[in-house]
């Protein structure tokens, strides 16, 4: 009997603390952030580690693009389903293609596009 009346108490508590919390946390000054201040420093810092994210994820891509296509051509040599693999490897290779043209973009590169190919 005294746990089901030490679960209501709790119950009850479940609604009301987070109010109280709310509360107490809106009545206190919030002196983190000045108007002057930066937090993650410069916006050349920013700028930096956001195209340098882009490369890894695109490396990133092309590389598991080429371990889904090597462990496709272990499935089909081994009579084993192999098309998820290879889905995988061209859904790979083609969003490592948008990656890359993203990164190339934010690096200020102009992107062409050759419809002559080559000729």
């Amino acid at each position: 009997m005294r746990i089901i009346t030490i679960a209501r108490a709790v119950q009850m508590m479940e609604t009301v603390l987070p109010l109280i919390l709310i509360l107490a946390s809106a009545a206190i000054d919030i002196v983190a952030q000045t108007p002057t201040g930066n937090i993650f420093g410069s916006d050349q810092q920013v700028g930096n580690a956001i195209r340098e994210a882009i490369k890894w994820g695109r490396n990133l891509l092309f590389l598991l693009g080429i371990v889904f296509v090597g462990w496709g051509i272990v499935n089909f040599g081994s009579d084993k389903p192999a098309a998820k693999q290879i889905v995988a490897a061209i859904g790979c290779f083609a969003f490592g293609g948008i990656v890359a043209l993203v990164y190339s973009i934010s690096q200020g590169d102009a992107v062409n596009l050759d419809t002559g190919f080559g000729n």
